[in-house]
């Protein structure tokens, strides 16, 4: 079973993204021992690196640790880096978020290079929300290409990249706690 994925990419005046790709799950649908918990936001958080690692089109290995994950390409470049990990889990919500702190995708000499975000949350109509989302991350391609360049260029290279991988987990995801598992 496949579900729907929502994507929504935007980019504001200075090159930064902010990315949602999320989809909704009606609560008839879940498992009858799904729960918001720890051990959920652990999940996702493994299975979105692994779909990275298998999916990427320059073989990557995922280091994973306490401080954050990092993306290492061949010839011992890194990436990504993911570091200060925070997790919120409730009631309403099991979301894990990375500052993005380095990396040769990452854009050079930023104070701030955004946060990186996973989780399920309960939306105001009572459905299960699976999503993942990047805020204010300015990527490389903006510094070569500038802004209008480097977002034509990002949409048709990372950025393809990036909603196939998180249409991939969070369809993996979504099979995992409902019925379509069974």
């Amino acid at each position: 079973m496949s579900f729907k994925v929502e994507h929504d990419y935007r980019f504001d005046a200075a090159g930064k993204l902010d990315a949602d790709d999320w989809l909704l799950i009606a609560r008839a649908e879940l498992r009858a021992d799904f729960t918001l918990d720890a051990a959920l936001a652990d999940e996702m958080a493994r299975r979105y690196f692994g779909i990275v690692a298998r999916s990427s089109m320059i073989p990557l290995n995922i280091a994973s640790d306490a401080q954050g994950v990092r993306y290492l390409a061949p010839f011992g470049k890194t990436a990504l880096v993911f570091a200060e990990p925070e997790r919120i889990v409730d009631a309403q919500r099991a979301e894990t978020s990375w500052r993005i702190a380095g990396g040769f995708m990452l854009a050079h000499n930023v104070n701030y290079g955004g946060r990186f975000y996973i989780g399920a949350e309960w939306d105001k109509r009572g459905a299960l929300k699976l999503y993942s989302s990047i805020r204010r991350y300015p990527p490389r391609l903006i510094n070569w290409f500038g802004v209008t360049r480097g977002i034509t260029v990002y949409h048709r290279t990372q950025g393809v990249m990036h909603k196939q991988t998180a249409a991939k987990f969070l369809n993996e995801i979504a099979r995992q706690i409902t019925h379509a598992a069974l």
